[in-house]
């Protein structure tokens, strides 16, 4: 299995022999020149993950006043087993991603098929013809004790390889743009240095030319919303020096609605790096905070989402308030405030901790437990119960299953020896639970279940009609609403059909009986 790549829906790749790639080389040689020849730049991007193909795609897709086509995009992806598959994928113009954003496949049809301005390669000489490099290589927050995050730290190994790449073949004028979220103090301490020893072995006289650096981290909702959470959205942004920001902004007002969303420039990328991991910091907390009174609520009889959206309606101060829900996952809120208080030590060497930000991970990390105590209300005993875990992926409408709590849910009902089911319309394959497989047919999921728990809300799940349900699990289930998915009017037709019903921070189901 070592030469082959397996894309999510099962399909085989072969990993490109030597021969293969000297043929890419000539390739990607002959197409560097015609594109330089019609006076397009080049930019590669580095990583064709859940950011970097889209932003690709955006990237490609930029136009000048007269409707000219600005760049030729390189999407850069190495030849693993793990990922190689995106490379052909992309170049059959077919986003390697699944999105409920009808925006996603017309961009990658428009720009690989349509326009020519997009392609997908593994070979490193995309970055020896950049005259731009965006960074976006995966870089996770390791957390070594579920629940305790202040034990959490970031392994940059594989990062540094990334930049040290960068630095053995990029030119001295090409802007390196690390759009990967980062521990503050990335850029200056991490980049410039291993970029600038690779340049002095190369000869490059790094006090004449030094190395181009900036930070512009995204902001990307990888819903209904996809392409436009990349090109029309606010953006933050700085550089190591003077002309590493005028380059970053040039090219960010090239491939963004500047107009109407502005650029924010900041004084450093320390400043920058910081803006992202401290927005996302709160947003955690936000969550966290909106647990503990959810379950405040489900022992007091009331609704907390009823309460929430009545607070929310306080505009300007108040309407940001968020959910309690399963949990949260996703590749940016479960690691963030950890790479920021890892950094505080391992970058700054301060011995002070963000212990706001670390707890509210702490809940947040555990919060699926919750769940499970809704459920033990009802089974003291967990074993041999047969559940339905309908959405393994962490955002409604996605095939995302980064730090899905699905993932926790699942793994904790199966120490209990429970029997579980999962379904999802936007994911065939999970990678990170393998052991796991979905069902594609909803009906087969929920066949026989004792217990369906409305874990993320998926459009397909929003529309189920509870007779629906109650005919496909062939029984009367005890049903658990994860995050105000079921509506009062459902949750009385579940009760009047003899189910159950049970949800986070929804203490008033008791009197809608």
């Amino acid at each position: 299995m070592k030469n082959i790549s397996i894309s999510p829906n099962g399909t085989e790749f072969q990993i490109p022999t030597d021969a293969e790639s000297v043929l890419e080389l000539k390739k990607l040689k002959e197409i560097t020149g015609e594109q330089k020849k019609l006076g397009r730049k080049i930019v590669a991007v580095q990583g064709m993950g859940f950011v970097g193909c889209v932003m690709a795609a955006v990237v490609a897709d930029a136009v000048d006043e007269n409707g000219k086509f600005l760049y030729f995009v390189h999407g850069q992806q190495r030849a693993s087993a793990r990922s190689f598959w995106k490379v052909p994928v992309i170049n059959t113009g077919v986003p390697p991603v699944s999105s409920s954003d009808a925006e996603v496949p017309e961009i990658f049809h428009r720009t690989v098929v349509e326009k020519k301005t997009l392609r997908a390669t593994w070979l490193n000489y995309a970055y020896k013809v950049a005259d731009i490099v965006v960074v976006d290589i995966q870089l996770d927050a390791t957390k070594p004790a579920f629940g305790d995050a202040s034990q959490g730290y970031c392994d940059m190994s594989a990062f540094r390889d990334g930049m040290k790449t960068l630095g053995k073949y990029i030119s001295p004028e090409c802007l390196i743009l690390v759009e990967t979220t980062v521990p503050p103090g990335t850029c200056e301490n991490v980049v410039k240095p291993v970029v600038e020893e690779e340049f002095t072995k190369r000869g490059i006289d790094i006090k004449k030319t030094p190395p181009l650096i900036a930070h512009s981290y995204e902001r990307v909702m990888p819903g209904a919303k996809y392409v436009s959470s990349i090109r029309d959205f606010w953006r933050v942004f700085s550089g190591v020096n003077e002309k590493s920001k005028y380059v970053a902004r040039e090219f960010l007002n090239n491939i963004l609605d500047t107009e109407k969303y502005p650029l924010t420039e900041l004084d450093n990328t320390n400043a920058s790096e910081l803006s992202k991991v401290m927005e996302n910091s709160y947003r955690a907390t936000n969550i966290a905070l909106t647990l503990e009174w959810a379950k405040c609520a489900e022992k007091i009889g009331v609704d907390i989402h009823k309460v929430r959206a009545a607070i929310r309606k306080r505009k300007g101060t108040h309407d940001n308030l968020l959910r309690p829900s399963l949990g949260v996952g996703g590749y940016c809120l479960t690691k963030d405030p950890v790479l920021a208080n890892w950094a505080m030590d391992a970058i700054f060497h301060i011995d002070e901790k963000l212990n706001i930000a670390i707890n509210s991970v702490n809940i947040n990390d555990t919060m699926p437990l919750h769940t499970i105590d809704l459920i033990k209300e009802e089974y003291s005993e967990l074993k041999d119960v047969r559940i339905a875990v309908l959405g393994v992926s962490y955002l409604e409408d996605l095939g995302d299953t980064r730090h899905s709590p699905s993932e926790t849910l699942i793994k904790f009902l199966n120490e209990n020896w429970a029997i579980v089911k999962t379904h999802d319309p936007y994911v065939e394959y999970w990678p990170e639970m393998e052991n796991i497989p979905i069902q594609k047919s909803l009906k087969e999921a929920l066949k026989g279940t004792n217990v369906i728990i409305f874990a993320v809300g998926h459009s397909e799940y929003m529309e189920l009609e509870p007779e629906k349900v109650l005919k496909m699990s062939e029984g009367t289930p005890l049903i658990i609403d994860c995050s105000n998915f079921l509506s009062d009017e459902k949750i009385k037709k579940y009760l009047k059909l003899g189910c159950k019903v049970k949800g986070v921070g929804k203490g008033h189901i008791k009197n809608l009986r």
